[in-house]
């Protein structure tokens, strides 16, 4: 299962209304189906506060949204910034829109960049007879590092 696509979703807790009920920290994690390492991250940045007093409905919405815009790939610094918006009365979507658009944008990017890692692996395999003998054009080239960028 990948945590970051395959993510359980319990929508009726995510219109549930504040009724003052409180969580321990394990029933907060299972509600937002998040793991210990993702709130702490979260109480971190401080987009939650993490207490020994108990957890409500919202520290479930705000760990499950964070959980969810994660999955679509969001680094913690725009999911605080998603969370301030979802904050701010007076936001706006085009806001919004921008930290959405950027992602889309940084996703293409490492989609050429793993498309062009690709073609230059198949490149090396079709050098490769794939036979027994020891000699390995593959192993060679990699040795000489041609054709590729120093990182």
């Amino acid at each position: 299962m990948n945590p970051r696509t395959d993510a359980p979703h319990e929508r009726s807790h995510i219109t549930a209304p504040d009724d003052g009920r409180r969580f321990g920290i394990d029933e907060v994690l299972a509600r937002a189906g998040v793991s210990r390492r993702l709130a702490l991250e979260c109480e971190s940045r401080g987009l939650i506060e993490l207490a020994g007093h108990g957890y409500t409905h919202e520290h479930v919405r705000v760990l499950r949204f964070a959980r969810r815009a994660y999955a679509l790939g969001f680094g913690m610094s725009d999911i605080a910034r998603l969370l301030a918006l979802r904050q701010d009365a007076h936001r706006k979507r085009c806001e919004v829109k921008h930290i959405a658009l950027s992602r889309t944008e940084e996703l293409a990017s490492h989609i050429e960049e793993l498309q062009a890692t690709k073609q230059a692996l198949e490149r090396l395999a079709g050098l490769c007879m794939g036979d027994q003998q020891p000699d390995c054009p593959i192993l060679d080239e990699l040795l000489e590092l041609k054709g590729f960028a120093s990182h």
